[in-house]
């Protein structure tokens, strides 16, 4: 899907535009499958500028709502396990995000106003992550992680640990995403509420899937 940055611009700016005229403040740019272990750096240049002119285009364009308009360049998950449970070496990891946040800070004239680390399911990968973002610019940090049915990340994390975590590594905002529907993701927001003292996400699926 991020190819359509540069082959189908405009659908993907109509799809932002219409998600700042429905009420919101911010959008994600495209970019979420963009990083090093599956694209070229050439590529990753190309496709996150391509992503932040049109997330930035659909800013300017929008006809409704009063305020400014911030767009989050988008980070999700490698696609690759992390050693020990994969073959992804940390270090390795760290470059391949590295690679999409310094392709973002230097397009010119479109920079993201903040960065959505989201639905990463391994605790070590979300650390990796947002190193890769400190390292290569100030950008307010938001980092959103994708739990199981057990209240656990696919490699054991629960959301003490997380909160721990992330606000040992000094992010902005922490919760969660995708996964399972509000009734089944409720308990851990309110886990995250009750513990930490950063603003919290809370972005479930629109509900379960019901197969037949």
């Amino acid at each position: 899907p991020e190819s359509w940055n540069l082959s189908h611009p405009e659908v993907i700016t109509q799809i932002h535009r219409q998600y700042y005229e429905a009420g919101a403040d911010v959008v994600f740019t495209n970019t979420f499958g963009v990083n090093g272990l599956k694209y070229s750096k050439e590529e990753i240049e190309k496709l996150v500028s391509a992503a932040l002119e049109n997330a930035h285009r659909a800013a300017e364009l929008c006809s409704s709502g009063a305020g400014k308009k911030y767009v989050a360049l988008d980070i999700g998950p490698l696609g690759k396990l992390l050693k020990p449970f994969g073959e992804v070496e940390f270090e390795d990891a760290v470059e391949a995000f590295a690679q999409t946040v310094r392709a973002a800070v230097r397009s010119s004239g479109c920079r993201p106003d903040l960065v959505i680390i989201e639905t990463i399911n391994d605790a070590y990968e979300s650390k990796a992550a947002v190193l890769a973002v400190k390292e290569n610019c100030d950008l307010p940090i938001i980092v959103s992680n994708a739990y199981q049915e057990d209240g656990k990340l696919l490699t054991g994390a629960d959301p003490m640990t997380m909160i721990t975590l992330l606000e040992g590594l000094r992010v902005d905002a922490i919760g969660m995403n995708c996964s399972m529907g509000p009734s089944q993701l409720l308990p851990i927001a309110q886990e995250y509420i009750a513990n930490s003292s950063l603003p919290v996400l809370f972005m479930p699926n629109a509900g379960m899937p019901c197969l037949k």
